[in-house]
């Protein structure tokens, strides 16, 4: 009989308890049939990220990482490394534009935790790892992330009538539910600040992550793209995505839909700061797509659309309009331009260009949560 996540967490909850939700989320998304295990991005899947809404998108990242190449002192190839790579889109776009435009080309790695993402990299003929260990992290080298963080395991705080509690997981007949717990030291020292009631993330993953960068990071950027809320030590909500719409109810059938919550990007500056990286930069997607040319192309497409209709090449002039409605999503506030970009470094190096654009600027980071421990 093939044992499903839900009957893992269901023997993990017999064995010790009520779980962590990120012990949840461990084996729901990233066990044996979880929702990674096949790529579930793109049109087919359950939901899009940039690059699977347009080409430009990593385009414009191209011209982003080539700043970052010139500023360690332009190495020829430029290594890269992608973390979670998913189905080798964003991937195969950068290198195909590096090659058209005659650009230094990049040494690229590719990570990822799902076992059928890296078969399908390997397919694509790109040098895949697993684990940060798998992948030697060079002097001057860029390290990048697509909506990643969002979905790597955290634990879930909220008010009780006594106090912070725990929010745990715990069987419900056939299903499971939301159990209360009382807070360990560790946890009780993220509440500090937060309003009471306030639900709190504790992204012990991320965290993790970082560390693990800034422990093996030689001399190079760090690149984090995703969701977040504005504002310090902002928790997202915790919310899925199945087949392209918001599921609500993430214990429901664990691994088939995703489960994710906005990243405070305070609290993971802070924790890089801490680990000896310096916060380079905090940006909308928007803003840094804005500042690395998007209008200018933009106005390609809008001038390749008027050409086509005054030479009675209709078919092309619809292309072009359809291009530039569907590329808008990109820079929507409303949509994928609410993502941000924080750019971490090594100490030493500059920042780029696009990062301090429409009054982002480097600095200190931003206040997060508590990350000492």
């Amino acid at each position: 009989m093939i044992e499903t996540p839900a009957d893992r967490i269901r023997a993990a909850i017999a064995d010790h308890g009520p779980i962590t939700f990120a012990d949840f989320m461990e084996h729901a998304l990233y066990g044996p049939g979880g929702f990674y295990e096949l790529p579930p991005v793109g049109e087919e899947g359950h939901f899009v990220t940039s690059p699977h809404v347009h080409p430009v998108f990593a385009d414009l990242l191209r011209f982003a990482l080539g700043e970052l190449c010139s500023g360690l002192g332009d190495p020829d190839p430029f290594p890269i490394v992608e973390l979670g790579a998913g189905d080798g889109t964003l991937a195969l776009q950068l290198l195909e534009g590096a090659r058209e435009a005659g650009t230094p080309p990049f040494a690229y790695e590719a990570l990822e935790r799902s076992s059928g993402a890296r078969e399908r990299l390997r397919e694509l003929d790109l040098r895949v790892g697993e684990r940060i260990e798998d992948i030697p992290l060079a002097d001057g080298v860029c390290v990048f992330a697509n909506e990643l963080l969002d979905n790597l395991p955290f634990r879930r705080i909220r008010g009780g009538d006594d106090g912070p509690v725990e929010v745990r997981v715990g069987i419900a007949g056939d299903g499971f539910q939301e159990m209360e717990a009382p807070c360990d030291d560790e946890l009780l020292a993220w509440t500090t600040g937060h309003p009471d009631g306030d639900e709190i993330i504790v992204p012990v993953e991320a965290l993790r992550l970082v560390d693990d960068l800034a422990g093996r990071l030689q001399r190079g950027y760090v690149l984090f793209m995703d969701y977040g809320p504005e504002g310090p030590r902002a928790s997202g909500t915790v919310h899925g995505y199945r087949s392209h719409r918001v599921h609500a109810d993430v214990l429901s059938n664990p691994g088939t839909a995703d489960i994710t919550a906005g990243v405070d990007f305070g609290t993971i500056a802070h924790r890089a700061e801490q680990r000896g990286l310096e916060f380079v930069g905090l940006v909308t997607q928007r803003d840094a797509l804005l500042a690395l040319g998007f209008e200018g192309w933009n106005e390609g497409q809008l001038r390749r659309q008027t050409d086509a209709l005054q030479t009675g090449k209709s078919r092309e002039a619809v292309g072009a309009w359809e291009s530039r409605g569907v590329a808008g999503i990109l820079i929507d506030p409303a949509g994928l331009g609410a993502l941000r970009w924080l750019l971490l470094a090594t100490p030493g190096l500059p920042a780029p260009s696009w990062i301090s654009a429409h009054g982002t600027r480097s600095g200190p980071a931003p206040t997060g949560g508590t990350t000492s421990t």
